[in-house]
């Protein structure tokens, strides 16, 4: 007999601490769900060619051409990488300009 209701006394406090952890909210776990619908900066900025010879760069998709002396703005977004190209005096194709950066905002810079 004092053996069943040193059982039973446990089996309850279990069953009555189960009970309420069964309603018990979840934990919150913030995901960030905004991650994935977020946009990268476009940064505005002006390349001027100060080479005298004109230029061929590649920015991301598009294809730009510099004359010599020519200035022309740029809307990119942060992280896109400039390369020539096509070979000049000073540059082989293919090699990396520039990588833009949110610390070109409303510069100008000039390539030799």
């Amino acid at each position: 007999m004092i053996r069943r209701s040193l059982f039973v006394a446990p089996i309850a406090l279990a069953c009555l601490v189960a009970s309420q952890a069964v309603y018990a909210s979840p934990i919150n776990i913030i995901a960030p769900a905004n991650a994935m619908f977020a946009r990268s900066k476009t940064v505005k900025f002006q390349l001027h060619n100060g080479s005298s010879s004109p230029m061929e760069l590649k920015a991301g998709d598009k294809i730009v051409t510099l004359k010599a002396g020519e200035t022309i703005r740029l809307d990119l977004a942060a992280g896109t990488r400039i390369v020539t190209n096509s070979a000049s005096a000073t540059h082989p194709a293919g090699t990396l300009v520039l990588e833009v950066s949110t610390g070109f905002d409303g510069s100008t810079v000039t390539l030799n």
